[in-house]
């Protein structure tokens, strides 16, 4: 990155104020904490692209599983005027953007702490480099889980895949009860390794935390399995008390959800060059069902090296830029766009259809893969340019973590990921969970 600027915002013109005016827009999200992006067109005017220079942009090219999606740049809040980029947002204003289904960023939150762990975080590294070979994952495991106390044991049990094409490997592992504790030994936690994407020659990666079958045990609300599922993964990779133990998340978390959390459910993510993920979000069907008590209430996400990019708004914020950006097909405007998103008549006329009904919207971006939008969301450059520019695209950078808020299928915080690193990007993602028993 370049060097911090630390004098005033440079003189530069009428380009330098147009930069200003976007990042200040009235519909532009500017309270997620994020450091500021903009994009970047193919036929950007020289002056506007001057004047990024001179603010010393980061630029960042939006690749994933060979579809180009753009450039971003990332601005040094230091180099800019006094913003909303200048100041931290007060711990009132994240509750009301998790209220709202926003994502909040912390930019930093565990930067302090990431050299504790700085040979976890290289073991992990060294893991990712042999998932692919046969075993890797329980001697992984097993070498982890070494120990006096015996309080996990990894089991001979094999299953077959339930995604053959991407799965690698699942681990099972047996929990016996703590010393001096009574309680039920639990025989069906599991580690499972796998690909993130069948592109060819794209090896983003991730292992999962979990229980039971999978799919249909995901959203169990079983609280003394996802106990034993934080435990065991904090076995596993250590650099989960980053945020399980996080004086700053931890509290904030809690007086966002009213409860004391569980952070469970992890995933260790390799996002590659040329990966990441699709647009996607991590509520449950039940998750609406207040009869049920707490479901899944969100997602902690936290960067332990490399980079990666990220839009994230929440289910309204993604309907309201759906719906401007189909009445500007609907006007004429990107004619390559709508023919190749809808070159069949029932097509067009179904997505007309949504245009027209927010609650059709919100339901079909529920769906597995985002539905029938899933052409449109995941769409580059032109709509992740539009998302841009509205203030919802942010660069995640060792030590920063994201706060994923969930309110339901249809209130979540909808997310996709792209690698902004030369070399695979380690992170791990943590469910948030309710940490008491229901009444």
């Amino acid at each position: 990155m370049s060097p911090r600027r630390t004098g005033p915002l440079p003189r530069g013109g009428a380009a330098l104020e147009a930069l200003v005016r976007e990042l200040t827009a009235r519909e532009r999200d500017t309270g997620s904490g994020a450091r500021p992006i903009v994009a970047i067109g193919e036929q950007e005017p020289l002056e506007r692209l001057a004047a990024l220079d001179a603010l010393d942009a980061r630029a960042v090219v939006l690749e994933r599983r060979g579809a180009w999606h753009g450039e971003w740049a990332e601005l040094d809040p230091a180099a800019l005027p006094d913003g909303p980029w200048t100041r931290t947002p007060t711990e009132s204003a994240r509750v009301a953007r998790w209220s709202a289904a926003r994502p909040i960023v912390l930019r930093g939150a565990v930067a302090a702490r990431l050299a504790e762990f700085a040979g976890d975080v290289a073991a992990a590294h060294e893991l990712h480099a042999s998932l692919a070979d046969s075993g890797a994952l329980r001697r992984f495991v097993r070498e982890r889980l070494t120990g006096e106390d015996e309080r996990f044991a990894v089991l001979p049990r094999r299953a077959p895949p339930f995604d053959p094409e991407r799965d690698l490997e699942r681990v099972y592992v047996a929990a016996k009860p703590s010393a001096g504790v009574r309680g039920r030994k639990v025989q069906d936690l599991w580690l499972k390794s796998g690909w993130l994407s069948t592109f060819d020659g794209e090896d983003s990666l991730r292992v999962r935390v979990s229980f039971g079958r999978e799919e249909l045990d995901d959203e169990s609300r079983d609280l003394l399995r996802h106990r034993l599922v934080a435990e065991l993964a904090e076995r596993c990779f250590p650099a989960s008390a980053l945020v399980a133990d996080d004086p700053v998340i931890v509290p904030l978390v809690e007086r966002c959800t009213r409860t004391r959390v569980l952070f469970t459910q992890h995933i260790a993510y390799w996002n590659s060059p040329g990966g990441g993920a699709l647009f996607h979000h991590d509520a449950f069907p039940t998750d609406d069902d207040a009869a049920l008590g707490p479901g899944q209430l969100g997602v902690a996400y936290v960067q332990l090296s490399g980079a990666t990019a990220w839009i994230a708004l929440s289910t309204d914020d993604l309907v309201r830029r759906i719906r401007a950006f189909g009445a500007r097909l609907q006007a004429g405007e990107l004619p390559w766009v709508r023919a190749q998103l809808f070159p069949k008549a029932k097509d067009l006329e179904r997505f007309d259809a949504l245009l027209a009904d927010d609650a059709a919207l919100a339901n079909e971006l529920a769906l597995p893969g985002c539905g029938a939008l899933c052409g449109l969301v995941n769409r580059g450059p032109e709509f992740t340019r539009e998302l841009a520019l509205h203030g919802h695209g942010m660069l995640l950078e060792a030590g920063d973590a994201i706060l994923l808020p969930n309110h339901g299928l249809a209130r979540t915080c909808m997310h996709s990921v792209f690698c902004a690193s030369d070399a695979p990007a380690f992170s791990l993602s943590l469910a948030i969970r309710s940490d008491e028993e229901p009444a």
